[in-house]
């Protein structure tokens, strides 16, 4: 029989079995166990190669592993071989090999199987087995063996989140449709992936892999919407090709406005005037708070902005993007009808008389494009920072007892000491990504919350 062809692909895990040969006990006692144990971690360090589970058993090793290159998962198992052979046949005086021919091995659909197949793994012995990652992975202790996979690393942002989380994927009822499929892809040696998965590795492999659909994996579409704007309708180069637009000078639209939405990269520069929080509700999103119940305190009666720096969420104004519900991917520009900058008299026009876009429409468009682009980054941003549970519920008031009023709630700040509690690890991929900076900022800007009263003490004298 041939070969089964082994696969490789970048940072994708490989589910691997060595059996022992005619039930060959390889475990005797607990220093054969711990003989394997020290071979395991200096030629999983030597060979590029991130052990995220195991167990050993007398008649079985079996671990879930990513190679960081092509060859290093079967210099692994050449270099366990040899050694633990070695060591085997000199203590108990015997030659020849140990282990029933070549090593099983099955890559694995991260996303999808990953915890299934640690799971597996690791529920082949009991939890008090010594000699299995159960002990790291479910009670957080120390083992030199195992590689937090980045998927085990996004079950919370302590170490002790990520205990708890997969203690509760280890205590749920078990699937056996999905143990055995596990079991058969690894006895077969196949893919334990999903179907869509598995088609896009026969386009890299070139040639086709036996597999089980899976099903598909689901699409979540969230719309949010609008405010600031009182008429918005789709522009139209017929209805509106006589329009013409003016010059942002006026920002009076946005006067009754409590509360500016900010990009991540303007809560530095809008956090140096204004307290900069994240709104409470289910998405969160980052704002700055310009008002204390009445109207914007950043703007002036002249309608400008009190500081040289405008939020681009004002900027972007008297234009819109949204998805249409036909196809969430295409987008149509809006723009607010009764929007005073347009005009049919004087001002730029929006399009050429061919009914091309004019260099003002493009402009807009690309600006509002860019704008789009950076709020996706700023909610995943809101949304990392809020599910790691380090904000906490603010609000402001003034008075006390049943003198008490509450001018501004909703909002949620970082608490300090619950940020600082986080995994080192987790801090440091915020420190490079500039998240610490924007959060440094942000706790930074709850100073301004007392500017906020001294302009309004201001615009009352």
């Amino acid at each position: 029989m041939a070969r089964k062809v082994r696969i490789f692909v970048e940072d994708s895990p490989q589910h691997v079995m060595l059996k022992s040969l005619d039930k060959l006990a390889i475990f005797k006692d607990e220093s054969d166990y711990r003989a394997f144990v020290d071979i395991l971690k200096e030629s999983s360090a030597n060979n590029d190669l991130a052990v995220h589970a195991y167990v050993l058993l007398p008649h079985i090793f079996e671990f879930l592993a990513t190679p960081s290159n092509e060859d290093a998962l079967s210099r692994f198992m050449q270099s366990i071989g040899r050694k633990y052979v070695g060591y085997f046949n000199k203590k108990y005086n015997r030659t020849g090999t140990i282990f029933q021919g070549r090593y099983k091995s099955s890559l694995v659909e991260d996303k999808k199987y990953l915890f299934d197949v640690m799971l597996y793994i690791e529920k082949m012995a009991s939890k008090e087995h010594l000699f299995s990652s159960i002990h790291k992975n479910l009670y957080g202790k120390k083992d030199e063996i195992v590689s937090y996979h980045s998927l085990y690393k996004k079950l919370g942002f302590t170490d002790e989140q990520r205990v708890q989380k997969y203690r509760e994927f280890f205590n749920s009822a078990v699937d056996y449709e999905r143990v055995d499929f596990i079991a058969m892809c690894l006895q077969k040696q196949s893919v334990t992936g999903s179907e869509d998965f598995i088609k896009n590795l026969e386009k890299i492999v070139g040639f086709s892999l036996a597999l089980k659909p899976r099903g598909r994996p689901k699409k979540e579409q969230i719309k949010k919407g609008k405010k600031m704007y009182k008429n918005l309708t789709i522009l139209d180069k017929e209805k509106h090709k006589d329009l013409k637009i003016n010059p942002l000078e006026d920002l009076n639209f946005a006067k009754s406005a409590a509360h500016i939405p900010l990009l991540a990269n303007e809560v530095t520069q809008v956090g140096a005037a204004f307290p900069v929080v994240f709104t409470a509700g289910e998405i969160p999103e980052l704002t700055a708070i310009v008002s204390l119940g009445s109207e914007s305190l950043a703007i002036n009666e002249d309608g400008k902005w009190i500081t040289s720096y405008v939020p681009s969420y004002l900027r972007k104004y008297p234009f819109s993007l949204a998805s249409t519900k036909e196809n969430p991917e295409q987008k149509v520009i809006l723009i607010d009808e009764d929007s005073s900058l347009f005009s049919k008299s004087k001002g730029k026009q929006l399009f050429k008389k061919g009914g091309d876009k004019s260099e003002t429409l493009d402009h807009a468009i690309n600006f509002l494009t860019s704008y789009e682009n950076q709020m996706s980054v700023t909610l995943n941003v809101a949304k990392l920072i809020s599910e790691s549970g380090i904000l906490e519920e603010r609000e402001i008031s003034v008075g006390e007892g049943e003198e008490k009023k509450v001018l501004v709630n909703g909002f949620k700040v970082v608490n300090r000491e619950k940020l600082n509690a986080l995994s080192d690890d987790i801090l440091a991929d915020w420190v490079r990504k500039g998240i610490m900076t924007m959060i440094d900022a942000h706790i930074k800007s709850l100073d301004n919350i007392q500017t906020l009263f001294e302009i309004a003490q201001r615009r009352q004298s």
